[in-house]
């Protein structure tokens, strides 16, 4: 696990200068970038000397990241053969669905060594690290032939837990 600092009231992030100084940035992603600290205690003292007197949960946070995200399978599918689901008008762009995968398992079927999968708006939606996915992989590509012949599209999109 690596960390980033955020600087509360400014909404900002420590990030190094290239100088062996240290400076700020509105940026996560280049915090992400360049100012990861490997461990919880270097990021709450590097914090503690930028400005001293700060404290923790109050002037700044150390943010954990994991550098390894969980990824959710979005399928995109034509309207005309969109599974009725709730809200589904909100995940429309033109005349195509975007849903999300979702593990439809029963008990008994996990005691089988069976996964049952689902599209949804949202609830439910499976997260997967990037092995996982590829694991995954012929599963999940075979459920959407099954159900939607050639007419799907899938994307991972990466978020942080």
């Amino acid at each position: 696990m690596s960390y980033i600092i955020k600087l509360i009231s400014e909404n900002c992030y420590i990030i190094p200068d290239g100088d062996g100084w240290l400076t700020t940035t509105e940026s996560r992603e280049e915090a992400i970038d360049i100012g990861l600290f490997d461990d919880f205690e270097s990021a709450d003292e590097t914090a503690q000397s930028f400005s001293g007197g700060m404290t923790r949960g109050v002037d700044y946070q150390v943010e954990s990241i994991s550098l390894d995200p969980f990824h959710l399978v979005q399928i995109t599918i034509p309207v005309e053969i969109a599974p009725k689901l709730k809200d589904i008008n909100k995940f429309i762009t033109n005349d195509k669905a975007q849903v999300f995968l979702t593990n439809k398992t029963t008990v008994n079927d996990a005691m089988d060594g069976f996964t049952r999968y689902g599209l949804s708006t949202g609830t439910n939606a499976i997260l997967l690290k990037a092995d996982q996915c590829e694991k995954a992989k012929e599963n999940i590509e075979l459920y959407l032939n099954e159900r939607f012949g050639s007419q799907w599209e899938v994307k991972l999109i990466p978020v942080q837990i």
